[in-house]
């Protein structure tokens, strides 16, 4: 037959060429990383603040402080029916502010901070019922954090629970 030979390259050489061109580009990226932090361009900050990692509170002192925002609420304002808001918590004790509330779940969604105003964020499609903003048992947990994190409190070491609830009490 005075056909052309039809050439296919074998698996074995396909594998070569495509890891040749892998190994081009890690050189050639790496390459332009490290010329992008020599110029300082890229600026690589680690600061101990990042690294820490918020320590949940001993279950006793978590309850111990779901216990006492709760009782204080039924104390001035009375026992609610569908459940303790934000809100109510703000009223009680006047060192709260909206930003403790930020990702604190309610009994559907969530609360958030937007534009400095908490809001109540729900999924979509979710029948509204009276008790949906009120804040969950995991949602109290959450505020012990923001609140324990900014008063710069570590409740697993040396921090109190008697130093949060200075933090929102009257003065």
């Amino acid at each position: 037959m005075g056909g052309m030979a039809c050439y296919t390259p074998s698996m074995a050489t396909l594998k070569k060429v495509l890891d040749w061109l892998l190994t081009i580009n890690l050189i050639i990226i790496t390459g332009v990383c490290i010329y992008l932090w020599w110029s300082g361009r890229i600026q690589i900050d680690v600061s101990p603040q990042s690294l820490t990692v918020p320590v949940a509170a001993d279950p006793v002192i978590a309850n111990l402080f779901k216990t006492t925002l709760r009782s204080e609420v039924d104390r001035q304002l009375g026992v609610p029916e569908n459940g303790y808001t934000p809100q109510m918590f703000i009223a009680a004790f006047p060192g709260l502010t909206t930003t403790d509330f930020e990702d604190v779940e309610a009994s559907v969604g969530k609360y958030v901070v937007v534009e400095g105003q908490l809001v109540h964020v729900m999924p979509p499609g979710v029948p509204r019922h009276s008790a949906v903003d009120a804040v969950t048992s995991r949602g109290l947990d959450t505020l012990l954090r923001n609140l324990a994190q900014r008063g710069q409190i570590d409740l697993a070491e040396d921090g109190t629970l008697t130093d949060v609830m200075e933090m929102v009490s009257p003065r």
